[in-house]
């Protein structure tokens, strides 16, 4: 099974790409189809959110052409009520997995509970070539509780999507190579690419995927 991490700003660029290298599953970063709104104490950040469902999600998985789609957007649901949504799912598949951040970081340049409320959707999964699949976002990949929830559903790989840059981004991926050996999962992060990386992965001993090009690595499937 052949996963894909795109992290270009020019999303649909990538996504087109990655469907013609043959990927099985493309993840996007956090907030895959704009910018990183809580950088900022300004509310002109509320303006970047749609409607729920995300109409940039949908073009994505038109562009996907039949892979799965891992994203993630921002999204209103009403007057004052947003949240950092993530789906899985892919064109014409009626069944698609849902999962709001729920661990918002709240320290200076991430001011996340002024823009998002915590999501509160039980978690959940589905099932890929690999076997059943999670998702977390943001600060979920750093809270062991979330990493649990999961674990309690047998997951084998779980999708996350990040927007760290340097020394955070150091922290996410460390926790999230010793979860990978605590549970048994195989990660798949993606990134926003600050750092110049095409996402990462570590295998259920927590040691890091070789990546066949740059950017892509290869899951075997589920028995």
């Amino acid at each position: 099974m052949r996963v894909a991490f795109v992290t270009e700003v020019d999303w649909l660029a990538g996504v087109q790409d990655a469907a013609a290298a043959g990927a099985d599953l493309i993840c996007l970063p956090l907030l895959s189809f704009g910018p990183y709104v809580a950088d900022s104490l300004d509310r002109g950040g509320y303006e970047k959110a749609e409607r729920a469902p995300s109409p940039c999600y949908t073009r994505a998985l038109e562009a996907a052409e039949g892979a799965w789609l891992a994203a993630s957007s921002y999204e209103s649901e009403g007057e004052g009520v947003f949240y950092v949504t993530g789906r899985l799912g892919r064109a014409g598949q009626g069944e698609r997995l849902l999962w709001r951040q729920r661990y918002l970081d709240q320290w200076p340049g991430r001011y996340e509970p002024m823009f998002s409320t915590p999501g509160h959707l039980p978690a959940e999964t589905i099932e890929l070539k690999c076997g059943p699949v999670g998702m977390l976002l943001g600060g979920d990949l750093r809270s062991h509780e979330a990493w649990l929830s999961l674990s309690d559903l047998n997951v084998r790989a779980v999708v996350c999507a990040t927007a760290d840059p340097g020394d955070l981004w150091d922290k996410t991926s460390s926790v999230a190579a010793s979860m990978a050996l605590l549970h048994g999962f195989t990660v798949l992060v993606a990134n926003r690419g600050q750092d110049g990386s095409a996402g990462v992965a570590f295998d259920p001993r927590g040691e890091p995927l070789d990546q066949v090009t740059p950017g892509i690595v290869e899951l075997e499937e589920a028995a």
